[in-house]
Order: C-alpha cells, then structure tokens, then sequence
C-alpha cells in the first residue's frame, strides 16, 4: 500500500503539464491567467456505463458520431496564434477544448495535431493545459493544434460511471474528434464578438497525434480503432495494459486482480491488439531513461511487442508499423532537457508522414 501512496504521489507530481526546460523559458513563456482563465467541470448528472460495452474488443464496432465545433470565446490572439477555447459532442456529452490557430494564411496551415495530454490535477485546472507550452512551438512551425480537456474537466460534461473506464472514454473522444476535424464545422457562439473571429480553414492537410503519458494511451488505443495510418507522437506514454496502467497508479494491485477476475482483461488490453493498427502507421516513440512517471522498460517491451506485430505481418504479407524508439538520456518524463532536439523532431516527422 505505501508503495501505491508513492507512485500516486509521483504521477500526479510528475505527469503534470509539460514544462519547459529552465534555458527555454524565456523564448516559450507560460501564459498567464488572464489569459487563460481557470474553469470548473461542467454540473450534469452522471451518466451510468456498462464496462464491458467499452473495452477496445467492443469500442472496434462502437457507433462512433461526429459533432459540430462550438467556439465559445477567444482566450489569446498575437502575432504567433489565435486561441480559441471550443467544445464538441462526444458520447452525447460535452467535451471542452483548447483550439489554436497560426497566425497566417488558413492555406498555410500545415495540419492539425490532436494533442492527447497526460494526468492533471483537478484543481487549478483550465482548457489546454499540459499541451501550450510545446504547441506554442508546433504553432511557430506552422500548425495548428487542438487539445481536448476530457470528461470531469474544465467545461466539459462529468466523468461517465464506472469512472475507472476514464482512459476508453477518452479514447471514444479521440476517434470523436478527429472524424470531426475531416471536414470541420466550426461554429462561432452568438457570445463571440465579429472582432474576435478569424476565417477558420474548410480543411486540414493532416490529421495528426500527439499523446503524452495517460495521452499516450488513449493514443494507442486510437491507433487500434482507426483503421488509417495516423502519424503519431508519442511522448513517454503510459504502454502497460489497462487493468494494470490504473492498478499502479493509485487503485493497486488488488484492484486489478478483481478486476481481470470480473472481466476479461485481454478485451481491454491495447496489446491483444495490434493488429488492428493500419499498416504503414507511423510512430515516434519518444522516452526519457531517467523517467520515474513511465519506466523505460515499458517503452522497451512494447517496442518488444511492434517488432513481434511486424514479424507476424511480414509472413502474412501485411504492411508494417513503423515505429521509431528515441531514447534521450538523462531525460525526465516530460523529455527535458532536449526540448530543442525533441520539437524540431516531432514537426518533421509529421511533414514527413
């Protein structure tokens, strides 16, 4: 029991947002409050779930929908971005956002990353945070970046029952938005004034994924869900399977052994499918050695695990996944200090991808 006291702590410490390096804080500052004000989850009944209809065996044929993008207020516009926090409709609930568009030409745009964040506490909390300070920079580089809050956080609608289901929800809302992001239907709230628009693109060029450590889970079950080749980033994702990935952080062990005696834990696992990712996806899988949120060895042993999927394919004629394993050492769980190796890295394998 002390030794999940511990890991909890270090997960809420360390899965927080991702901060810069000391020597990049000047070019990348964090934003103020005003500018991003704090907000609290939306009041709303909570809605009661099935576990079992939502393990990845059963979110493969889910009904997935897509939503309109309501754009509720402009929270900063410069000569870099204009942000705008936005909501959509996933699982019939209301998911919040943060939308940020590069200053320029809308044709300019290079693509829209989904930026999948990690753990946040609660409170304090406001749209976007854990993904502004590194999309400030993809923002520089030309694209545009949407981050959605997830259920229970800022505007969006309360965490469905089971609660513990948290990460397959998110993930329904991964798939949600990005079918949404094909042909995007921005819709400006009546409250937002006509100074504060911007002529928003019809289109993007790409679709892509950012996942950081929680993140990084949903995006790997959205890679198992998607059927197309998405170019993803992964940044110290959290690769053991649920039940275990909620057992070590904070619910124990205990609880993940009731669990796999109540359900059948394989039809949760993102390992039982792999063969489902689209071949020729691409992934950057990005990993610090010296990481205490996300232990590198579980980053070894899933790299471990694509490289048996491609062996399989590679008898059976299938394309491959294509993953690439960067390790940076001495590294901490949100990769400082190589900020200025890692961001250049991750642009140009989206354009190249």
């Amino acid at each position: 029991m002390i030794r999940c006291a511990v890991l909890f702590i270090i997960l809420f410490t360390a899965l927080n947002t991702a901060q810069l390096p000391a020597q990049n804080a000047a070019q990348l500052p964090a934003q103020s409050a005003a500018q991003l004000p704090a907000q609290s989850a939306a009041q709303a009944p909570v809605q009661e779930k099935n576990a079992i209809d939502y393990s990845l065996k059963n979110l493969q044929t889910y009904q997935y929908k897509t939503s309109p993008i309501s754009i509720q207020k402009l929270v900063l516009k410069n000569d870099i971005q204009t942000a705008y926090n936005v909501s959509f409709t996933s699982m019939n609930l209301t998911v919040s956002a943060s939308l940020r568009i590069p200053a320029g030409k809308p044709e300019d745009i290079k693509g829209i990353i989904i930026m999948l964040r990690g753990h946040q506490r609660p409170g304090g909390y406001y749209t976007g945070k854990g993904t502004e300070n590194p999309a400030k920079v993809y923002l520089e580089n030309g694209w545009a970046v949407i981050a959605p809050d997830f259920f229970g956080y800022a505007s969006s609608s309360a965490t469905p029952s089971p609660s513990f289901m948290h990460q397959f929800y998110s993930t329904i809302n991964a798939v949600e938005l990005y079918n949404s992001l094909e042909k995007p239907n921005f819709q400006y709230s009546a409250a937002v004034p006509q100074a504060d628009r911007i002529t928003l693109p019809a289109s993007f060029k790409k679709r892509v994924i950012w996942g950081h450590s929680n993140g990084g889970q949903v995006a790997l079950h959205f890679l198992t869900i998607i059927k197309k080749p998405v170019a993803t980033v992964l940044w110290a994702p959290v690769c053991i399977a649920f039940p275990d990935s909620a057992g070590h952080y904070g619910r124990g062990s205990e609880w993940a052994a009731e669990f796999k005696k109540t359900y059948t834990a394989a039809d949760y696992s993102f390992f039982s499918y792999l063969d489902k990712i689209a071949p020729g996806t691409p992934i950057l899988l990005e990993q610090g050695d010296k990481d205490t949120a996300v232990p590198k060895a579980w980053c070894d042993a899933f790299s471990k695990a694509i490289e048996e999927e491609n062996s399989r394919r590679d008898k059976n004629s299938i394309g491959k996944i294509l993953l690439r394993y960067e390790v940076y050492k001495n590294a901490d769980h949100n990769l400082n200090p190589y900020w200025k190796t890692v961001l250049p890295r991750d642009t140009a394998f989206w354009e190249a991808n």
